[in-house]
């Protein structure tokens, strides 16, 4: 919304209370004092009796000032009750989350029961069965996929569920890790595992994992798929993974940046050296669009070491332009001077408008203030934006930029290295059989340092 109304597609917002325009407080403030009567934008609050038509370049008094507060408190107050009835239903055994899991259907009676789905619990006593046998993962995975076994998200979406876990027609298919969880999953042996995850504070979507020893786990409260034996036994011969820092991923055998723009997965290469690297989706799915990418290794390889080499030397050449500028640059303002001017050109132009609509100000006085106003405005955004990016330059030997300017020590690259691409690249998605769209890691400096090269 915030964006549609600095491009000028609104003009009025109208709300029920406060609360609806946002739960912090100070950021509702800053909205209703700064934001919106710059961008021109009409506030209305039903239930708190607010237009800011009555109170411009303020948030209406104390009473909407403390009401904002009263409504940020509240959802901290809410979310903590919220928190510990789950907490509580947890520590109950009950389940809690919007689908079964698979095998496992709510049970009409009671949502937070779960009762067995035979059709998918079939699939799960296989897998347990396949790895307590002593049958490698990948064995475990190959020959799910050849059987054309559903996922469980696909099977959630063959009985009806709407949500789409494949975007651009991705295909689901099994893999390593979709089996480990299964087999690790204390839920078919009978007990419910909760609190493995939180949200970081009330107002957060993001989710972080949270130590075993927190979990919550309750026995023995609903049936159970495969026995506790034949849940032992399965674990007992899964290979222990380490759970710790991570590893340099270029150090893995397999790891690429090239990857498939449709599923994101990691391109193989063939057996032979001149080989195809290829979507190892489209090789289980030939209906998918992941069926078609591929592209020689070689010329995987030899694009990403050249494209390394042209954007080491963009860069070079836009540092070396911009350190040039910066030092023919005359003694001036500087950029916090400029975003101050910004600040005061606001406020004038909030002032302005005010008397115009007190009638102090003609129409065309007011338009042609503002006119003047805008353009002074976009000229010093300007100008901050690119002593930003000379700054970017001049600190390139900060902590905070030093890893982002290593790529210059790239510009003579003549063989594909892994690490190097892997310490530079984001992604690199095959489009074309010789063709990739390249993410490269900090390229928000990349793109802030070149365009201001390419805009001079």
């Amino acid at each position: 919304m915030i964006e549609q109304c600095r491009m000028g597609k609104i003009g009025c917002i109208v709300v029920k209370d406060l609360s609806r325009l946002g739960r912090n407080y100070v950021e509702v403030g800053n909205l209703l004092e700064q934001v919106f009567p710059f961008l021109g934008i009409r506030v209305i609050s039903v239930n708190d009796s607010y237009d800011s038509d009555s109170f411009i370049g303020q948030t209406g008094g104390l009473d909407v000032a403390f009401k904002n507060l009263v409504y940020n408190l509240y959802s901290k107050d809410l979310s903590n009750k919220v928190k510990s009835a789950v907490n509580t239903r947890m520590k109950r055994g009950e389940y809690i989350g919007p689908y079964g899991i698979f095998g496992y259907q709510k049970a009409p009676e009671d949502v937070y029961k779960l009762v067995i789905d035979e059709e998918a619990a079939g699939i799960i006593r296989r897998i347990f069965q396949m790895v307590g046998d002593g049958m490698p993962r990948k064995e475990v995975v190959k020959l799910l996929n050849e059987e054309h076994v559903p996922t469980p998200a696909v099977y959630k979406q063959m009985k009806g569920c709407t949500r789409d876990w494949f975007p651009n027609g991705k295909k689901g298919s099994w893999n390593t890790s979709m089996v480990a969880k299964i087999i690790r999953d204390e839920r078919y042996a009978g007990h419910m595992v909760g609190h493995k995850k939180v949200y970081e504070s009330f107002d957060s979507k993001h989710q972080v994992g949270v130590d075993k020893s927190e979990w919550i786990v309750v026995r023995d409260t609903h049936e159970g798929i495969v026995t506790q034996e034949e849940f032992d036994r399965a674990n007992a011969n899964m290979r222990n993974v380490v759970q710790g820092k991570k590893k340099n991923p270029a150090t893995k055998k397999k790891f690429s940046v090239i990857v498939c723009p449709y599923c994101g997965l990691t391109l193989r290469p063939g057996k032979r050296q001149d080989s195809f690297m290829y979507c190892p989706t489209g090789r289980m799915h030939r209906d998918s669009p992941c069926s078609v990418v591929r592209i020689r290794k070689d010329v995987a390889e030899q694009t990403l070491v050249e494209l390394v080499r042209m954007q080491s030397q963009l860069l070079v050449t836009a540092e070396q332009e911009l350190k040039e500028k910066t030092q023919k640059r005359k003694k001036g303002m500087d950029a916090e001077c400029m975003r101050a001017e910004i600040r005061r050109l606001e406020e004038t132009k909030v002032n302005d408008y005010e008397s115009y609509k007190e009638g102090k100000l003609s129409r065309k006085t007011f338009l042609e203030r503002k006119k003047e106003s805008d353009m002074r405005r976009q000229e010093l955004s300007e100008a901050v934006e690119e002593l930003e990016a000379q700054e970017l330059v001049e600190d390139d030997s900060q902590r905070k930029y030093g890893e982002a300017f290593r790529i210059k020590e790239y510009l003579n690259l003549e063989k594909f290295d892994k690490a190097v691409m892997a310490s530079l690249i984001e992604s690199a998605k095959v489009i074309g059989e010789d063709k990739m769209e390249v993410t490269w890691k900090y390229q928000d400096v990349y793109e802030k340092i070149l365009g201001e090269m390419q805009g001079q």
